[in-house]
């Protein structure tokens, strides 16, 4: 179950198989919070939608789902929170065996997460690599890299984040002794001068990421979504840190041709839904895990557009979003820009989008001006 942004309730109750010709019509009854929930069995479905229609509000089916003629369809719930708090009142009083009364449970869980509003942490972005797609080379120098430690941390970050391999398309691996030599200096600097700080460490590898835990980091970032290193979700668990799963297909080295999706919104979802049900089965605790939508990572400049107008609708797998869209490619194409640098402003500008939309943390690599744009939208109730 998850919930529909308000300008793609058309499109979603296409694509259940709704008849085309009272789509109209029923729109007038979907505009208000609109929940999908997915395969139910054709007679659980029919009951879901008596039951919303005795409640005032209205269930978008399958036009063969009344007859039977199809064994399973997805659903489009829409009305106002009262008014599904009444579906649910009623789904509780259906026979356990059914999942219409786990349904009722999951409706206020989904109202829940609807309502809630969080605080979005800045996550400053620090690379210790020869070829990051922005600032490759630049803070490879202890030095150098502590300095923008300290003025990102000054300009309003909460969160560091620390990488040493690159993960731009057509990427090369990096061994995890490189990257641990690289990262361990700065990992230090920041536990012993700002230890109210946390450390998020950027990475694919289970040793990189053990050796960063040991030594104080708070988060592990992982843009395979646990899938590249298997041992990678033991140890977080084992540490009991927080992590970030991340939707990505394929590596850095050709994940450009893995853009195909026959429902972009579903199937990252499903995928991400997918990557934290492994991880909880292998004791992360649901409370760390922070899911991240993977902008520029197997998406087209269309698909990550998408993916933003979109970006509420994974609050509905109840945990952290974090969002990383500074200086990508979709962003500078926006921005008409071909120097990364150069695409701040609308890096920025999207930040406080994403602010405005509750997303917890940000990634970004010039805190300060993202951190203006956000406490602009906040005055301006963007």
């Amino acid at each position: 179950m998850k919930f529909i942004s308000k300008n793609f309730v058309e499109q979603e109750i296409q694509n259940v198989g709704f008849s085309p010709d009272y789509i109209p019509i029923a729109l007038n009854k979907h505009k208000f919070l609109s929940l999908k929930i997915y395969n139910l069995r054709a007679f659980e479905a029919n009951i879901l939608k008596q039951t919303a229609l005795s409640c005032d509000c209205d269930c978008a089916i399958h036009k063969h789902a009344v007859e039977c003629k199809v064994e399973k369809t997805d659903c489009i719930l829409s009305g106002t929170i009262a008014q599904i708090i009444d579906v649910s009142k009623k789904l509780k009083k259906q026979p356990e065996k059914l999942c219409l009364h786990n349904i009722s449970k999951e409706l206020i869980n989904q109202i829940f997460l609807y309502k809630k509003h969080s605080e979005t942490k800045i996550m400053g972005i620090i690379n210790l690599t020869e070829d990051s797609f922005s600032d490759g080379n630049e803070f490879l120098d202890i030095k150098i890299a502590s300095a923008q430690v300290d003025k990102m941390i000054l300009d309003g970050a909460k969160v560091i984040d620390v990488g040493a391999e690159s993960t731009r398309p057509n990427a090369d691996d990096i061994s995890s002794q490189t990257q641990i030599t690289r990262i361990m200096p700065l990992l230090e600097y920041i536990k012993q001068k700002f230890p109210q700080i946390s450390v998020s460490i950027d990475t694919r590898s289970s040793i990189v990421a053990e050796y960063a835990l040991k030594n104080g980091a708070d988060i592990i970032n992982d843009v395979s979504g646990l899938k590249f290193d298997r041992n990678m979700a033991d140890t977080i668990a084992k540490f009991n840190a927080k992590v970030v799963i991340m939707h990505s297909r394929s590596t850095p080295k050709n994940m450009d041709n893995m853009c195909i999706y026959k429902n972009l919104i579903d199937e990252v979802y499903m995928e991400l839904k997918e990557q934290c049900d492994y991880a909880k089965n292998k004791g992360v605790e649901a409370e760390n895990i922070i899911i991240d939508v993977g902008f520029g990572f197997a998406k087209n400049f269309e698909q990550n557009i998408e993916l933003l107008k979109r970006i509420c609708e994974f609050k509905s797998l109840g945990y952290e979003i974090l969002s990383g869209v500074s200086r990508k490619r979709f962003v500078q194409k926006l921005a008409q820009v071909e120097n990364p640098k150069e695409a701040d402003e609308m890096s920025s500008l999207i930040a406080a989008y994403l602010s405005s939309k509750g997303i917890d943390y940000i990634r970004a690599h010039n805190v300060k001006k993202t951190a203006s744009a956000i406490k602009l939208g906040k005055i301006f109730n963007l």
